[in-house]
């Protein structure tokens, strides 16, 4: 009498799918098999590990996304070789877990987002978080520009754009940053003292510049 053929996990354990799924030449059989062993799959690294694997067929590697952490739906998001459903699904995913990240989390996050993150986390009023944004090659002058046209964004952010090495030159910036009702004196005033004429003119074209802000401004006109 023959033996019933035990699984594979009867075997093998999770460390052990993990070594085999660091062959990138992993038949896709082998893949199957892994994916469909329930005391594998229910390790968060071999989650990761097939969602992440070039040859893990679409359907599998899609639906193992919902279950991954943060961190590895990250890494799915920036992985250039994935496919584009996988990377937009875990795209998708990391904007709506956002909202429910730790502050810590979020800027953990800020500092690596793909662009498509980067327009959800740029709506966040913490500095903390924008000073991490700006550490992130991906955030562009739009992005600057977005934060600071938001009423909501506070004194402290506003102050991280006027200070910014990588945008403090621009012109369009200078402008909405001096308006800006939030944007301390001091700051705003410095920016003043930076524009050409026909930025300091435009400044006065706007109606919500600060008294302080428009009394500077058109004292620089006066001067020529």
């Amino acid at each position: 009498m023959s033996e019933t053929p035990r699984p594979p996990s009867a075997f093998l354990d999770a460390t052990d799918a993990l070594a085999l799924l660091r062959s990138r030449s992993l038949q896709v059989g082998l893949i199957r098999r892994i994916a469909a062993t329930p005391e594998w799959v229910r390790n968060d690294r071999v989650r990761a590990a097939l969602v992440l694997h070039p040859r893990t067929p679409r359907p599998i590697a899609v639906g193992l996304l919902p279950q991954l952490r943060w961190r590895d739906l990250l890494k799915a998001a920036t992985t250039p070789s994935l496919p584009a459903p996988i990377a937009l699904g875990a795209v998708r995913l990391l904007a709506e877990r956002s909202a429910e990240m730790s502050l810590g989390e979020r800027i953990t996050l800020a500092r690596a987002a793909p662009e498509a993150i980067l327009r959800t986390l740029r709506k966040d009023p913490s500095p903390l978080l924008l000073r991490a944004l700006l550490d992130n090659p991906r955030f562009r002058a739009e992005d600057a520009l977005f934060v600071a046209e938001r009423a909501e964004t506070p004194a402290a952010s506003l102050q991280l754009l006027a200070e910014s090495p990588r945008f403090r030159a621009r012109a369009d910036l200078r402008g909405l940053l001096a308006a800006h009702p939030s944007t301390p004196p001091q700051v705003a005033l410095r920016l003043v003292a930076a524009m050409d004429e026909a930025e300091t003119r435009r400044l006065l074209d706007q109606p919500a510049t600060p008294p302080l802000v428009r009394l500077a401004a058109e004292r620089r006109v006066s001067r020529g």
